[in-house]
C-alpha cells in the first residue's frame, strides 16, 4: 500500500513572483502513472502564487508544456485570478485554470489557508 503522510514531503519557496513562501507538498511525484499531478498549498496571510499561465508556445511560459490546472479550497479563503477576472473561493470551492490562461491565487485574509492543485496536459486541445 502506498501512503504518503501530510508533510512528508514539504518544501517551503515562493512562486512565480508570489509575496511570500508558500508550504507545497507533492503526492507521489516519483511513482504515479495517473495523468495528473497533486500538491497541497498552504498559504500564510498575505502570500500568493504570482500570476502565471502553462503556454508551450509562449516564451513567457512557467513551463514547457501546456497544462490545465484545477484549485480546490480546503480551508480559509483565498482570491483566485484567472485572466483578470478575480473570485473568492471558501473551503469546498473550487476553480479550474485552462492551459495558455494567466491565473493566480492569493491569501488576502487574516487567517492561514490550503488548498489542492490538480494539474496535467489538456485531454481536449
Amino acid at each position: 500500500m502506498n501512503v504518503q503522510r501530510r508533510d512528508s514531503r514539504r518544501v517551503e519557496q515562493p512562486l512565480y513572483d508570489g509575496t511570500g513562501v508558500l508550504g507545497l507538498e507533492e503526492y507521489f511525484a516519483d511513482s504515479t502513472r495517473l495523468a495528473s499531478s497533486v500538491l497541497r498549498y498552504h498559504f500564510e496571510p498575505g502570500a500568493s502564487e504570482g500570476l502565471h499561465r502553462h503556454d508551450a508556445a509562449a516564451p513567457d511560459s512557467c513551463t514547457p508544456d501546456d497544462s490545465d490546472e484545477l484549485y480546490l479550497v480546503v480551508s480559509g479563503e483565498l482570491v483566485m485570478t484567472i485572466d483578470g477576472e478575480r473570485l473568492t473561493l471558501t473551503a469546498g470551492d473550487a476553480a479550474y485554470a485552462p492551459a495558455r490562461t494567466w491565473h493566480g491565487i492569493a491569501n488576502e485574509s487574516d487567517a492561514p489557508a490550503e488548498m489542492v492543485l490538480i494539474f496535467g496536459p489538456p485531454q481536449y486541445a
